[in-house]
This record gives structure tokens, C-alpha cells and sequence, in this order.
């Protein structure tokens, strides 16, 4: 069996009962959803169309994170807000751990063997595409990156090793990484239930079919856009880019906290009319202001993309990705 990387502590005694499902962001939720019975809790910490940047608990977060028999997060700069709270919340739960309040299963993805891990890409002015503050301040944290080959064409490095700074934390989605990311959530939740596991290993199986028809289509539907020029406000869609060969001319903005100067904003609009560009994406956790501002005049169309799913309701991660796809061609067309 596939070597997995997860938490797993205290399972001896875990009795047949429903799951308390916690995680950081909707596409994890969309993951996880295919295998809970209407008995299961699922919690996503990340409000719908909420940012990560600056993500501050409440008391609910909190709670939904003590009373989680499960926990899942990315692992990358996108989520890390959340390990601090997590690693005191199993600390606490391990010391006082009995046959009713056992410690929770932790997954982390990025721990995932095989996971195809990016760099980020450089902006044509020299900076980091995403510098983003939520990867910024883990620079403490030290990951390792080789250079190899996947079936994505895309660059395979090693997550534990990788430094943050420099890897591009959105990997959810390749999917790719998100086969990885459904077989790990798959085998945790049936270590959990062991009494469905013949259940949860057929739906492990129907997910992963599923998700490669996903990626069927989606070649389908984007091959003849994908040399359609385009802007994005940040960087944040290079797995999914890469995947389907598009034609991403670069970002507005460096960083989420960093807004484009006078001289940066005068190159876009020249790059835009230069480059032909036909759409410029907006995202919903930002404020499209700067991009409109940029745009303004311009023979351009302002499109939008979810990175984090916002409208989705935690449906599963094929539909999610499938609903990215047309978001790009809803604009490049």
C-alpha cells in the first residue's frame, strides 16, 4: 500500500460513530465531501470568498478544530495560519487522550509523497510573481526542490525540502497533486472507519476516475484558447497553467499586500495593448479596484477566477476544477 504521510495517533480505540471533518480551504472540503455519509460534520476554517491573507480565529474555528476527528490543510504558506492553533489543540488532546476523546488524524498534503511542486515564477520587472505575506513569514520553515519531470510537465520537487519562499503554495491545483491529495483523505477516513473501508476504497477509486475525466474535458474545452493572451491580478494559477498550456502574459499585483506602483500600472497598460491582451482576471477575495483602474479605456475584458472555490458549496474537487476551466473560457472565447 502507497506509503501515506498523515498525523495517526490513537486509533487503537476509535469506535464506529460519525466523523468531525475540519479543513482550511473549500477545495479541501470539495476533496473530502465524496466520502462522508449525511451523518459526517464537515467545517471549512476559510469563509466563502474570504482571503487567506491575515486570517484571524474565533472562538467557532476553534471549536470546530478540538472537536475534529479529522484535520486537513494544504501545508504550504496558503494555510499555515492554521498549524500554530492545531499543533497546541493535538498537544492538549494527546495529554488527555482516553478511549472517548482519542487524538485527531492530521493530514497534511504537501507531506504527500509525489507531490509536483512549483517555484515561483519572476515578474517581468524582476520581483516574485506571488511574494505573497502569507508565505512570507514562514521563511523559518525549510523545504527542497529538485528538478524532475511529471506526467503535468511540470517541475516534481520535493515539499519537504522546498524552501516557502520560493515555492508557489497553490498546489491543489494540478490535478495531479489533487489525485494524491483524494487517495491520502481517502485512506485516512477509512483508518478512521474501518468498518467502511470496502466503501470508502470504492469511492477512492470513483473519485479518482472522475477526476481524470475532469481532466479529459478540460483539455477538450481550453485547447483552443490556450494561446489566448491574459493577465491574472496574482499569480497564483501556474499548476493549473501549466497543465493546459495557457498563455498567462504575467500579474497586477506582486503581492496581495503590495499594490502596483505609477511606473508598474503605465507597463501593464502598455504590456495590455502591446501583447494583445484579450481578458484580465479579477478574483473575488480582492478588491478589483487597482485592476479596473489598469483597464480603464483599454479594449480588454474583465474576467474572473476562484483559486479557492467560493459559490461551490464544498462539492467534489472534479466539479470544482471543471468550474476553473470555464471560468477561463468564459473570458478567452
Amino acid at each position: 500500500m502507497k506509503t501515506l504521510m498523515f498525523i495517526l495517533t490513537g486509533l487503537v480505540s476509535w469506535q464506529a460513530h460519525a466523523l468531525q471533518v475540519t479543513v482550511t480551504i473549500p477545495p479541501l472540503a470539495a476533496m473530502v465531501k465524496p466520502y462522508l455519509t449525511p451523518d459526517d460534520t464537515l467545517t471549512v476554517l476559510l469563509s466563502p470568498g474570504a482571503s487567506p491573507h491575515g486570517f484571524q480565529f474565533r472562538p467557532s474555528h476553534l471549536t470546530a478544530l478540538n472537536e475534529a476527528d479529522l484535520i486537513l490543510t494544504v501545508g504550504s504558506g496558503v494555510d499555515r495560519w492554521a498549524d500554530k492553533a492545531i499543533r497546541q489543540m493535538m498537544a492538549e488532546r494527546a495529554a488527555s487522550a482516553d478511549d472517548k476523546t482519542p487524538t485527531p488524524v492530521w493530514v497534511v498534503m504537501q507531506k504527500q509523497p509525489g507531490l509536483a511542486v512549483l517555484p515561483k515564477r519572476a515578474t517581468a520587472d524582476g520581483g516574485d510573481a506571488h511574494q505573497h505575506g502569507h508565505e512570507a513569514h514562514d521563511a523559518h520553515d525549510s523545504h527542497g526542490h529538485e528538478e524532475t519531470e511529471t506526467q503535468e510537465n511540470q517541475i516534481h520537487g520535493d515539499a519537504q525540502t522546498v524552501a516557502p519562499l520560493k515555492m508557489d503554495g497553490h498546489t491543489w491545483l494540478s490535478v495531479h497533486n489533487a489525485g494524491l491529495m483524494i487517495e491520502a483523505i481517502g485512506e485516512a477516513i477509512a483508518t478512521l472507519k474501518p468498518q467502511e473501508a470496502e466503501r470508502i476504497r470504492a469511492q477512492q477509486e470513483t473519485n479518482l476516475v472522475a477526476l481524470a475525466e475532469a481532466d479529459q474535458a478540460i483539455q477538450t474545452q481550453l485547447a483552443s484558447v490556450e494561446k489566448v493572451p491574459y493577465l491574472v491580478l496574482h499569480d497564483a494559477f501556474q499548476y493549473f497553467e501549466k497543465r493546459y498550456h495557457l498563455n498567462n502574459q504575467g500579474a497586477i499585483q506582486v503581492s496581495a499586500e503590495v499594490k502596483p506602483s505609477v511606473k508598474r500600472v503605465l507597463a501593464l497598460r502598455q504590456r495590455i495593448q502591446s501583447n494583445g491582451i484579450q481578458c484580465v482576471f479579477k478574483e473575488p477575495q480582492f478588491s478589483d479596484k487597482q485592476l479596473r483602474y489598469i483597464t480603464r479605456g483599454l479594449d480588454v475584458k474583465i474576467g474572473e477566477l476562484d483559486p479557492l472555490g467560493r459559490n461551490q458549496s464544498h462539492q467534489s474537487y472534479p466539479e470544482f476544477i471543471q468550474g476553473l476551466a470555464m471560468q477561463y473560457r468564459a473570458c478567452l472565447e
